[in-house]
């Protein structure tokens, strides 16, 4: 009876003592996969973290500017006007050419803005941000523009593959052009990029080369805006009156 009491008080501690151990082990081995777990759950959100910069990288939008507002500030009695152009100069061997006619034109000077044909909507409403203007113009054996105005009514705004996405206080724009983005300040201008090619419409070895630039004219005085109605000035004094 001893003996069998002996080996039950040796035996069952030994059991409880297993039991403690494979408890232990199990333990470790829970803590160890939900260490695992939480290492997979990191590692995926660093990737997720590092796809997410790479992303941001590929839009190549400045952290800043994407948590801003579109538009900071327009001053009142101000617009926002930025321009694409692109200038084309036909080489000697080309037969002479030219185009016209551009729907505004624009005058760094004195800053004044001349737009023809405002009855097609181009008039600029009070909670309107501005202009893009867009077109080329021709020198060298060709001559004349021809160009046209869009509205910026709300951001970001695209118009001939450029994207403008945004304005601040002091007329600083953020834009993309083919997955670049610039910023330009007030009175900045941006070379595209130069091309040379060949016309051969326009006669055997006519080479042309196109340089495009974009200009951040930045904030402008709308009262320096002119609406010109080119017809109504053409056409007689009675015919006008029964526009």
């Amino acid at each position: 009876m001893k003996r069998l009491i002996l080996v039950a008080s040796v035996v069952i501690p030994m059991t409880l003592i297993g039991l403690l151990i494979s408890n232990n082990d199990r333990a470790k081995a829970d803590i160890r996969e939900v260490r695992n777990a939480s290492s997979h759950q990191a590692s995926s959100s660093m990737a997720r973290a590092t796809e997410t910069l790479t992303l941001t990288e590929q839009i190549c939008l400045p952290f800043a500017h994407r948590n801003s507002p579109p538009v900071a500030h327009v001053p009142e009695g101000e617009y926002l006007f930025v321009e694409d152009w692109t200038n084309r100069v036909l080489g000697a061997k080309c037969a002479r050419i030219c185009i016209d006619f551009p729907s505004y034109s624009f005058y760094p000077s004195n800053g004044e803005l001349v737009v023809y044909l405002p009855g097609s909507g181009l008039v600029l409403d009070e909670g309107d941000i501005g202009y893009i203007g867009s077109g080329e113009s021709l020198s060298g054996m060709g001559s004349g523009a021809v160009g046209h105005l869009t509205k910026i009514q709300s951001l970001p705004s695209s118009i001939d593959g450029i994207t403008l996405h945004h304005v601040d206080e002091t007329g600083t724009i953020t834009l993309e052009h083919e997955s670049k983005v610039i910023v330009l300040e007030a009175g900045e201008v941006w070379v595209v990029g130069e091309e040379t090619e060949a016309w051969d419409w326009l006669g055997v070895g006519c080479i042309v080369t196109s340089t495009q630039h974009i200009t951040n004219y930045a904030f402008q005085d709308r009262d320096r805006i002119i609406y010109v109605w080119p017809f109504r000035v053409l056409l007689p004094v009675v015919a006008r009156d029964e526009l």
